[in-house]
């Protein structure tokens, strides 16, 4: 098979497109031939090494966690999927498999859907890191409930944009951060309080539009972007921060200022063990029209480096996607 590899970690020159072996699936596993790879925040850094302290590196690696595409073999214990059925997956990358800029990609069963019918291979390959990670945060860590305060530090991006809308869908009041650009369209998501970080001061808006303090506040974006985020939460309030792993400040010191006044303090990062469940709940929730996807750009697997200057840049609107073959 051809996929995007990497021999070294790096910059973006460092992908290059390559032939490896197909590969074979294990008793449990679903091999995907792909249509389209998602791409993450998560690639460029474990592109550039910053994941070595979760996963082994060995080269000649290939990147990408997300995949969209049609069953192409099973293994002897597979009775969920058959050869043929459109599927998507964060693959069995997050367990040290390889990943997913390639024409072919190995999946654990539990952690598989089937695409519903009026969903895209692209569409669907946006999914999983992004929508499982926000869920996640929101619901399974965050405890996200009705006529709740909440606040998406980063509301714009692929994980946040999901994160506005599942706490909408729970419904919380949604306040949300985002630069000029950015504003209409989360308004057109809903948010009752966009606020533009770059016309505004985050802390006065946050106080005047939640007086009491937010019963819940997930950061996206970094610690040093909003390093007073806990005077923003009340006591008893959750603080949800997705790691960047480049911006994360003292984990121990956080957590202790935290205890202190009485708040949740979670540093939540995806789980993708027996996530199929998620993944099926999150396509209903498109199916039914209760959230939308985020605007989605398109690339050809072979332009994966520019991809990945995109996405490193930290100010893409929504999910970046990698057309691999034409199912």
């Amino acid at each position: 098979m051809y996929a995007m590899i990497i021999e070294e970690t790096g910059g973006p020159e460092v992908l290059r497109y390559s032939e490896l072996p197909t590969p074979v699936p294990g008793a449990a596993d679903v091999l995907v031939q792909i249509a389209y790879a998602g791409v993450n925040p998560a690639d460029w850094k474990n592109r550039q090494g910053l994941l070595a302290a979760y996963r082994p590196y060995f080269f000649p690696y290939i990147i990408g966690f997300d995949a969209a595409g049609v069953v192409a073999a099973v293994g002897d214990d597979v009775t969920a999927f058959k050869p043929g059925d459109r599927v998507f997956t964060p693959t069995n990358h997050g367990q040290g498999g390889q990943g997913s800029y390639a024409q072919y990609t190995l999946a654990n069963q539990d952690r598989v859907a089937h695409i519903p019918d009026g969903l895209s291979f692209a569409q669907a390959a946006a999914l999983p890191v992004a929508a499982l990670t926000a869920w996640q945060a929101v619901f399974d860590r965050g405890g996200v409930h009705a006529n709740q305060k909440v606040m998406i530090h980063g509301g714009s991006g692929g994980l946040g944009g999901f994160a506005v809308q599942f706490a909408r869908w729970a419904g919380a009041q949604v306040a949300a951060t985002c630069s000029t650009v950015n504003v209409e369209y989360l308004q057109g998501l809903g948010v009752e309080r966009v606020i533009d970080y770059r016309e505004e001061d985050i802390t006065q808006a946050v106080n005047a539009w939640a007086p009491d303090g937010l019963d819940y506040l997930l950061d996206a974006v970094g610690v040093s972007t909003l390093p007073n985020a806990l005077d923003l939460v009340r006591t008893g309030g959750t603080l949800v921060s997705i790691p960047t792993l480049v911006d994360d400040g003292d984990f121990e010191a956080a957590a202790t200022a935290a205890q202190a006044k009485n708040v949740m303090r979670v540093f939540s990062t995806m789980d993708d063990v027996g996530c199929s469940a998620t993944l099926g709940k999150i396509a209903d929730l498109l199916g039914s029209g209760d959230i939308c996807l985020p605007p989605i750009r398109e690339f050809p697997l072979a332009e994966a480096a520019e991809a990945h200057r995109v996405i490193q840049s930290g100010h893409n609107r929504g999910k970046l996607v990698l057309k691999v073959a034409e199912l």
